[in-house]
């Protein structure tokens, strides 16, 4: 029984039999003789407060900019019929008719309707002031905000943001387009590694950041924003590997680009100095250019460009014969004294191979031999040191002496200069 009463549809169905019931009751006594215990059906008044005021008007073309809110309606008539009004709550309305009206403002003579037929409608006011403005359609470009720009995950950061369609049609009165200082429409970046994609809704704003209540067209944009990884430019270094063909040498070898683009963790990539290329000179047969691949290192997630070009000019190998090149011996220690036994001078005939127009510019002052004492310490003498050669780019070095051998002791700073000066 609880949820019946609760249902106010079944608690105005009661009220409504009742409300009859009376009625007929009052009825009743006035043609009975015998004199009722209710009153004959006198007249009486209601007023209903902040009735809502439709206004009708060509949308399409114009915007209503001021007109009352609400009024008040006094309704006058048999006592039973207003009780009844009260308990059943009619669909009525008030409104005002602004149909075949232009722009201005017009004092409107307000109208009702789905009143009780045998009631007085009284409005308060009757006549009110109504403005219609006539509506532009104006044009305005979407803006993107990026909403937690700073919180997008360590190392990235956003790229320039798209948004389509990149305009949207305001239709409004005059002085609502004076308000406007521009439509937006948000993302949220917060955490964002990847691109941002995102349907979202325009708002329109005043010059003070405040939001206006005015629909745009379309009322969703589609937003872009990518995302990009943490890069670093490093130099690529050119090795070789594998032989050209006999009698062939190479004159030269120009790469292009030279540096390269890598991403990935910032701890990663900050470790990384140079991106190496590897030229495999068995693919060489002549001159041209060949395509590398730059391949990853571990824990770099991406190479721009994934290839370089490397332009190979190749001629005929010739062999030449450069005379006493001098043997430098490096990081011997100044306390160490020490006499070379092998060979009997230290200096080396050096024989040379390459392109003629390679060996042609050749000197010998670009070609060097040393032999490294360095990390020998503790050993005992005598000792053998091999003699490593080096060159120009596109020159192969062989040296005549491949190693040489060398006495030595620690001794004083003295006599380890005095020792070294003989030699």
């Amino acid at each position: 029984m609880d949820r019946l009463f609760n249902n106010k549809w079944f608690v105005r169905f009661i009220s409504l039999l009742l409300a009859v019931m009376l009625y007929a009751m009052v009825n009743m006594d006035n043609v009975s003789n015998t004199p009722s215990v209710l009153p004959d059906d006198e007249e009486g008044s209601y007023t209903v407060q902040d009735v809502g005021v439709e206004v009708y008007y060509n949308e399409e073309q114009y915007e209503v900019t001021d007109a009352p809110q609400t009024v008040s309606v006094e309704l006058r008539g048999p006592q039973t019929s207003i009780m009844l009004f009260q308990l059943s709550r009619p669909s009525y309305e008030v409104y005002a008719d602004l149909e075949e009206m232009g722009e201005g403002t017009h004092n409107v003579r307000l109208q009702q309707r789905n009143f009780p037929a045998d009631l007085e409608v009284s409005i308060t006011p009757r006549v009110v002031p109504i403005e219609l403005q006539e509506q532009e359609t104006v044009s305005y470009p979407v803006e993107v905000d990026i909403n937690n720009e700073a919180e997008v995950e360590e190392g990235y950061s956003l790229g320039k943001a798209e948004v389509s369609p990149g305009e949207v049609d305001i239709q409004a009165p005059q002085e609502i387009h004076e308000n406007i200082d521009r439509a937006a429409a948000s993302v949220d970046a917060s955490g964002a590694s990847e691109e941002l994609e995102e349907e979202s809704q325009v708002t329109v704003y005043d010059s003070q950041g405040n939001e206006l209540d005015v629909a745009a067209a379309p009322e969703m944009v589609n937003i872009s924003v990518p995302v990009e990884k943490p890069e670093a430019e490093v130099p690529i270094s050119l090795s070789r590997e594998g032989s050209l063909p006999d009698n062939v040498s190479v004159v030269s070898l120009n790469m292009e680009p030279t540096r390269a683009s890598i991403f990935g963790p910032p701890d990663v990539i900050g470790d990384i100095n140079t991106l190496e290329a590897v030229l495999d000179l068995s693919r060489v047969q002549e001159s041209g250019t060949l395509e590398i691949p730059l391949e990853a290192p571990e824990g770099v997630e991406q190479v721009e460009p994934q290839n370089i070009a490397v332009e190979v000019e190749v001629g005929e190998e010739e062999e030449r014969t450069i005379e006493n090149v001098p043997i430098t011996i490096e990081n011997m220690p100044d306390s160490y004294s020490y006499t070379v036994t092998q060979p009997d001078e230290l200096t080396s005939d050096v024989t040379v191979y390459g392109a003629a127009s390679v060996l042609d510019g050749l000197s010998e002052s670009e070609l060097t031999l040393t032999a490294d004492w360095e990390n020998r310490e503790g050993g005992s003498s005598p000792s053998v040191i091999p003699v490593q050669p080096s060159g120009p780019p596109n020159v192969q070095v062989e040296p005549g002496v491949e190693e040489i051998t060398l006495e030595w002791s620690e001794e004083s700073s003295q006599n380890n200069q005095d020792t070294n000066a003989d030699n």
